[in-house]
């Protein structure tokens, strides 16, 4: 309706000017050289108008053909992008896809329609990834380098192909290039923690990463590979602060004192640990001091007051009260922990000794041993070092799962071994290597 009512009024107004035209009164004249012409007003005003309509298209006219060659070029160019937006898509469908060759082949194309940009340089080195043309992804990953809105991504890419080639060398120069290219990843931050850790470079792990164990780790780790002493003491005091309960971290803090001379500050830091979680490392290095057994079995029971029913508490006093003769002290113990519900393999080789020593070589002394050696033989087994990844077992706190190599994986508890691994009794503080 409106368009009807629209071409009503349009029609209405031609009409009324044609019409203002017609009656249009007076004469116009003009002369060119010899030439006169002489017309009505309305018929003067028409010619012009028509004059101004045909100059208006001939001016239009030489206007396109002006511009026609870069109207052509224009034309060619939304083409060429037009068919590089469609290679794009069918590159994307053949990753998508796993049709590395179709991949490849329209990756070629893309990058002859659209040139070197960003996306073009990712798809193919995707491509070439795809096609295990690692040849091709490196190219087309450093050309990425080499743009500053690809930067990252080529570094990234050059990052992810040392890694799979296990270079770790080369992944850290790229993985810093990558951090400066793009500051603040956390991604790139997780990665460059783990590569300093396949590096050896144990500091700088521990300055990359946020868990606190796994820092507390590093740093022990840090502390054993210092040549530094006050470096070294330094990485052993902030892996303390961590965790003061961790075994490795206060071993390694209570060494360092003790070498440096700071004898009590080394026995609060092991007492403080034997509070939050008691280990047999702990223990020896608290009582590797003591002169004589005596001595030994006195340091003990200070030791164990923080923390008094704990089974390595029971264990502990058991074992030095034995080495220091007190039979009875050491029967009161073990019949402790038995109440408690200790069932472990060393409790019953601890009354088997006991045994042994009370009664000798005599019929009921044998009978004695071999009853606690049978317990022994079904027994809980002995807490251990068992790493969470590869479920080992190892006698020895290493940085390193000596079975899988994964890091910071040991912890300490009693479970039924699958592998043990050799090493040092946990207790001998002097040979662990990283605690």
């Amino acid at each position: 309706m409106r368009r009807v009512i629209g071409l009503v009024v349009v029609g209405v107004i031609v009409v009324a000017i044609a019409w203002g035209l017609a009656n249009l009164s007076g004469h116009v004249s003009a002369s060119i050289g010899a030439f006169r012409v002489e017309t009505s007003a309305s018929v003067a005003v028409l010619a012009l108008i028509v004059a101004f309509i045909l100059g208006v298209i001939v001016l239009r006219i030489l206007v396109w053909l002006f511009t026609l060659p870069w109207s052509g070029s224009a034309w060619r160019r939304r083409m060429q992008v037009r068919n590089g937006e469609r290679a794009i898509t069918q590159v994307l469908v053949a990753l998508a896809a796993g049709e590395d060759r179709v991949a490849r082949r329209e990756a070629r194309r893309v990058r002859d329609l659209l040139g070197d940009s960003p996306q073009t340089l990712l798809l193919a080195a995707e491509a070439g990834r795809m096609g295990n043309r690692e040849d091709e992804a490196e190219a087309a990953y450093r050309a990425l380098t080499k743009r500053p809105d690809g930067k990252f991504l080529g570094f990234r890419g050059l990052l992810r192909q040392a890694i799979e080639r296990r270079d770790w060398t080369s992944a850290s120069a790229f993985a810093r290039e990558a951090e400066a290219a793009l500051p603040g990843t956390a991604w790139l931050r997780q990665q460059r923690a783990e590569l300093a850790v396949h590096n050896d470079a144990w500091a700088e792990a521990a300055e990359l990463c946020d868990q606190p164990r796994q820092r507390a780790v590093y740093l022990v780790a840090a502390a054993e590979g210092e040549s530094d002493s006050s470096k070294a003491l330094s990485h052993a005091k902030l892996a303390w602060r961590i965790d003061p309960g961790f075994t490795p971290a206060v071993l390694a803090y209570a060494r360092r004192l003790r070498r440096a001379g700071k004898e009590r500050r080394a026995l609060g830091a092991l007492a403080e640990a034997w509070r939050k979680a008691p280990n047999p490392a702990l223990a020896e290095m608290a009582l590797a001091k003591a002169p004589n057994p005596l001595a030994r079995y006195e340091a003990a029971k200070r030791l164990v007051v923080p923390n008094p029913t704990h089974p390595e508490s029971r264990l502990l006093v058991a074992r030095t009260a034995i080495e220091a003769g007190k039979l009875t002290e050491a029967h009161q113990a073990i019949d402790a922990a038995r109440t408690e519900g200790m069932n472990q393999r060393r409790l019953w080789l601890l009354i088997a000794e006991l045994a042994e020593i009370e009664k000798g070589g005599t019929e009921e002394g044998q009978a004695a041993q071999r009853d606690a050696l049978r317990h022994a033989a079904i027994a809980d087994p002995d807490p251990a070092w068992h790493c969470a990844n590869c479920r080992a077992v190892s006698l020895a706190w290493t940085p390193r799962c000596p079975s899988c190599g994964s890091a910071g994986t040991l912890t300490w508890r009693a479970d039924s071994p699958v592998l043990t691994l050799p090493g040092v009794v946990a207790g001998d503080a002097a040979a662990v290597p990283s605690v």
